[in-house]
């Protein structure tokens, strides 16, 4: 659950319908590449069309790229952010490493302390909805308050997938104080306004390989800042992709001890 912008000032902004148009229009375009892969119309696995990301898996590595491009793209008054990140688990099954990403209500264990909190709202077999607070501190803190609908499903013994995006996210004022409140959604600092996730598991004989596309929004940054900050949006997400993916294969690891 990774923030991977970060503004040039704590500043007011609101979101505008246009860029939830195009925020939207992209998700599309994701939500279609994600149904080729599990439909076989493209291989199920990122990391198996570029033999040297394979190569990086197999030998233990953690491998974040952006998705497309960049893994940033301008649209008017906002950026998307799509990065994906893959991680070979030895000697799991992907039984084990569906439960512990899908578990949400341990999240806040799991993945602390960027998960401050998080529980099942509801749950309808595989498909859940999820309330999460989570916190991000780069120079700049942010609380976010969060709600999902997540759902995951088997394609066959071997290969799993996972789906979620989100339908509240609120900016919390004075986290854990007397004065604590929410901002109206899209009425904030902009640190994040959209999270679409994509999970793709696949069972080898060496372990678990684990995929994770994520596709934010973020307000915009000033055209003339864009070059200084180029390598700031591009160190986040590793960072945070990095992060998350090695703790869910470290959690996983114990688990099968």
């Amino acid at each position: 659950w990774q923030l991977i912008f970060l503004p040039p000032a704590r500043a007011q902004t609101q979101l505008q319908r246009e860029t939830v148009r195009e925020f939207d229009r992209y998700a599309q375009g994701a939500e279609r590449q994600f149904s080729r892969r599990l439909e076989g119309e493209s291989p199920f696995l990122w990391s198996s069309e570029d033999p040297r990301r394979s190569d990086a898996v197999s030998q233990g590595e953690i491998v974040v790229e952006p998705s497309a491009g960049t893994g940033w793209q301008v649209i008017p008054s906002g950026l998307i952010h799509d990065w994906t990140a893959a991680v070979l688990i030895p000697g799991s099954d992907v039984d084990s490493v569906v439960e512990i990403v899908s578990s949400y209500d341990t999240h806040s264990t799991t993945f602390a302390p960027s998960v401050i909190r998080s529980r099942v709202l509801e749950r309808d077999g595989s498909k859940y909805r999820v309330a999460m607070r989570v916190l991000k501190k780069n120079v700049l803190t942010v609380v976010l308050d969060t709600e999902h609908l997540a759902e995951y499903g088997a394609l066959d013994d071997l290969r799993w997938w996972g789906r979620s995006r989100s339908t509240s996210i609120r900016e919390v004022d004075g986290p854990g104080s007397e004065s604590e409140s929410l901002r109206p959604p899209g009425e904030d600092s902009g640190f994040l306004w959209r999270l679409h996730v994509y999970w793709r598991f696949a069972q080898t004989d060496r372990g678990v390989i684990a995929e994770h596309r994520a596709i934010s929004l973020t307000r915009s940054i000033p055209r003339a800042l864009q070059w200084m900050l180029h390598p700031v949006l591009a160190a986040l997400p590793r960072e945070s992709l990095s992060d998350m993916m090695r703790i869910t294969r470290e959690r996983a690891l114990a688990d099968a001890r």
